[in-house]
């Protein structure tokens, strides 16, 4: 397997990671010592985000890609860079998902199909960016938590959701996707402003 960093194809895998999942560990590790953190990371071409590495890579042997793409970022400066664009895109979720609600509710109720999977993939894209955070400062989501739960299982129930009105959709069920919106997703979508906050409080203390 081809593995490049940062454009360069000076990395060595020592250890013989078992897995594509394990190769990216020690591409991780071999950041960290050098003060920086993962951007992005693509296998045979394609982009992995980070919510689904372990999925996608956990079980995938090495010598099934051909390559495997790493490209990072100093890591103070990702941190600072990430965390303004969640503060920036957090705000703007609660209200989408009551606009939205109110859209299924109302005389066109198709017409919010094609912005709920608009505002299902910006989600995506914010649940990705809190866990590139939270690998930066090596914070294991379980160890972050929010009114006693931890960020990990606030995400597998955003998840769990997110799924259940991607199949109210399949189905074109607009009263359960409008009682979604309404009651299970705008209130997790309040909760991300105080993710972000979470974050940015952990990044201060790491940085002193």
């Amino acid at each position: 397997m081809d593995v490049v960093v940062d454009g360069e194809r000076n990395f060595t895998l020592t250890r013989n990671p078992e897995s594509v999942l394990a190769a990216v560990a020690a591409v991780d590790e071999y950041l960290r010592e050098r003060g920086r953190a993962i951007l992005s990371v693509k296998v045979d071409g394609k982009s992995v985000p980070y919510t689904d590495l372990v999925d996608t890579l956990g079980d995938k042997p090495v010598d099934q890609v051909e390559q495997l793409v790493v490209d990072s970022a100093e890591m103070a400066a990702l941190v600072r860079t990430t965390l303004e664009e969640l503060h920036n895109a957090a705000p703007e979720l609660p209200q989408a998902c009551r606009h939205l609600a109110e859209v299924f509710q109302g005389e066109s109720p198709d017409a919010g199909f094609e912005p709920f999977q608009q505002l299902a993939a910006i989600w995506a894209h914010v649940k990705s960016r809190e866990i590139c955070v939270a690998n930066a400062l090596n914070v294991p989501l379980d160890e972050l938590q929010l009114d006693g739960v931890s960020l990990a299982q606030v995400h597998r129930e955003l998840n769990d959701y997110l799924n259940e009105a991607a199949a109210a959709i399949e189905k074109r069920d607009c009263v359960l996707l409008a009682d979604l919106l309404e009651y299970e997703l705008a209130p997790r979508a309040e909760q991300e402003t105080r993710i972000a906050a979470a974050l940015e409080q952990r990044a201060q203390e790491a940085t002193g």
